[in-house]
């Protein structure tokens, strides 16, 4: 059965003539676990990409391409045409595709060159950029913290992981690329360069993470570094996983604002590009069973077959098993199967919401409670009524979900962090998914645009600030200092991802031992945003200092008692890792890089820091 799906899915379409010439060349070689890679086979698609990179793409200056996995060379030729650069560099490690496809395109221009060599693994870039791009070099970097290089474009068409064990991943390649931008080495070692890459869907979540709990080293530090990371196109007919853990309304939300956003800044989608509609899950009443209150979610892939198990049924007209034909009989029984499977994952997400709700009700009263500690109009009798309030909601949210089963509990948590991210984004202009903040919603590729068909693909587009604001405070710092104080905060940044469900709490007693949570808090005061509070004994209300324009919910208070237990270090934005990372440097007896790391749980090595410290040290 899979072999006859993955017959029909190489099968070449009469529709685009060169799908039969990639099955000839290059397909039909790859047996097994090879995997052939994935080309866009359709130019309208091309071209309405091309329409809506041209605007980022524009530059006043020569302009260089270094294009890895060009494949057949479609996009390639699309972009020089549109580009016109002075040199285009085709990286191509796949025989098949060099000898059939690209030879005769670089032979149609000057410009182009074909070179042989993988895309992964290349640490040093001076002598490539000697060899093939003699143009680059110190002189074409910009002004800036980060200097930008306006004159090299890498285009990338990354393959998809031959397995889950394979390490040669693009997640890994984002991640080295982004890490080069952070240090100004690799490919960015003559500034930071603008990158468009193609790859795999379940690797562009490692840039633009749909959800709190899927950020990595590799999504923050495009966090900390972006101008611009957006999609550009993506084949959309594919469920978002992590959208699971979102509340429907806020996902329905957030697709308006950027529908907006879009409108404002007069970026129309091409008819038959936009994305199909993200669709809740149906409501269908269970028989027989007490309901929970019908919660809206995501219709994710899991749903599928609980739909096609109900409708199968439906459509036989019969009620029930009784029926003496097995056929029908087993149809019926898979009915009820999947009914109370949909009434489970109803009451999971019921439950779940609730939580989340109760959770966030109890942080938007602990800031309130936080400004009336503020308020000189306040008394103590009246931030007892407050804080009393706060701790008898605790209590009823205790006594609710104590003795739920945790099956039933459990990833409320992530729905928690992806509203507080919300709010951080929202309200403090600080933080935030860069997903959530796209300009426009990516193009919809159609199936049958890649081939082989059925490997979802998407497009993203990366440019870096040459002054990223998340970064200040390391590059105020005297130049001296800057290289270990950048160390520390990419160490920092691997935690969230390998224990983002982490509290803060713990990371105080692991980094900070000798400190209280308050000390940490008046060290790093974005920290009181999501912390729960209480008045310390003896004290009333009480300003903040004199001149201080800051929300007295988000910064430190000395009237005030601070617990980080339930914030997660997977909510903290980039500018409080920077400021976590900055404080432990300045302790005196703090841990060299490599213990760090490992004392964090990391795996970084001696040659990987040493390998860093040495490219931004010469810079």
């Amino acid at each position: 059965m899979e072999a006859l799906r993955t017959s029909t899915l190489r099968q070449p379409l009469a529709r685009f003539p060169i799908t039969q010439q990639l099955y000839d060349k290059v397909v039909h070689r790859h047996r097994g676990r090879s995997k052939a890679r994935t080309s866009y086979v359709s130019e309208g698609l091309l071209d309405d990409i091309v329409q809506r990179v041209s605007p980022l793409l524009a530059s006043n200056t020569p302009l260089d391409i270094v294009d890895f996995g060009p494949g057949c060379g479609l996009l390639s030729s699309k972009l020089n045409e549109s580009l016109r650069p002075r040199r285009h560099v085709l990286v191509e490690p796949n025989t098949h595709f060099s000898d059939a496809f690209l030879k005769p395109l670089s032979q149609s221009k000057p410009c182009y060159k074909l070179v042989n060599e993988p895309i992964y693994g290349r640490l040093v870039w001076d002598d490539f950029f000697a060899t093939h791009l003699p143009e680059q070099g110190p002189h074409n970097r910009s002004p800036g913290r980060i200097p930008k290089n306006d004159t090299l474009l890498v285009l990338a068409d990354l393959p998809a992981a031959n397995s889950k064990a394979d390490h040669l991943r693009p997640s890994r390649w984002w991640l080295r690329v982004l890490t080069n931008c952070l240090y100004q080495s690799g490919l960015h070692m003559y500034g930071s360069v603008r990158i468009l890459a193609t790859c795999p869907f379940e690797d562009i979540h490692g840039v633009l993470p749909r959800s709190v709990y899927e950020r990595s080293r590799g999504s923050i530090l495009a966090e900390a570094l972006s101008l611009r990371t957006m999609e550009i196109a993506i084949s959309g007919d594919e469920p978002e996983p992590a959208h699971q853990w979102r509340g429907w309304n806020e996902i329905q939300e957030n697709r308006k604002q950027v529908a907006e956003r879009a409108a404002a800044n007069g970026i129309v989608t091409p008819p038959g590009r936009e994305l199909p509609p993200r669709e809740a899950v149906p409501q269908v009443p269970a028989r027989g069973q007490k309901e929970a209150p019908y919660e809206p979610r995501p219709f994710l892939e899991m749903h599928k077959a609980i739909f096609q198990a109900i409708e199968a049924a439906d459509a036989t007209g019969l009620k029930s098993g009784r029926n003496k034909d097995p056929e029908t009989k087993e149809l019926i029984r898979n009915r009820t199967l999947a009914v109370s499977r949909l009434a489970r994952d109803n009451k999971m997400a019921h439950v779940r919401q609730k939580m989340a709700n109760m959770r966030l009700h109890i942080d938007e009263l602990t800031r309130s409670f936080s400004r009336a500690a503020a308020d000189l109009k306040e008394t103590v009798e009246s931030l007892k009524v407050m804080s009393d309030e706060i701790v008898s909601l605790k209590s009823a949210f205790l006594q609710e979900f104590g003795d739920i089963h945790f099956v039933l509990t459990r990833h409320h948590d992530k729905t928690v962090d992806d509203s507080r991210m919300v709010y951080s984004r929202r309200e403090l202009k600080d933080g935030g998914l860069l997903h959530d903040d796209r300009p426009f919603e990516p193009l919809h590729i159609h199936p049958e645009e890649l081939y082989p068909r059925g490997m979802g693909r998407g497009m993203i587009y990366f440019e870096a600030n040459p002054n990223p604001p998340a970064l200040q405070k390391i590059h105020d710092l005297p130049s001296a200092s800057i290289p270990d104080a950048l160390e520390r905060f990419y160490i920092m940044t691997s935690i969230v991802g390998t224990r983002g469900n982490m509290s803060v709490a713990e990371l105080r007693e692991q980094v900070f031992p000798t400190w209280t949570t308050n000390d940490l808090v008046r060290a790093v005061p974005s920290l009181a945003t999501f912390a729960e509070k209480s008045i310390k004994p003896g004290c009333g209300p009480m300003p903040l200092p004199d001149g201080s324009a800051s929300d007295p919910a988000c910064t430190y208070q000395d009237n005030i008692d601070y617990d980080l237990r339930e914030v997660r270090l997977r909510v903290l934005t980039v500018r409080t890792l920077v400021d976590i990372a900055l404080e432990y440097e300045k302790l005196p007896d703090k841990l060299d890089f490599m213990q760090f790391s490992r004392y964090l749980g990391g795996s970084m090595t001696s040659a990987q820091i040493d390998e860093e410290t040495t490219n931004i040290r010469s810079r």
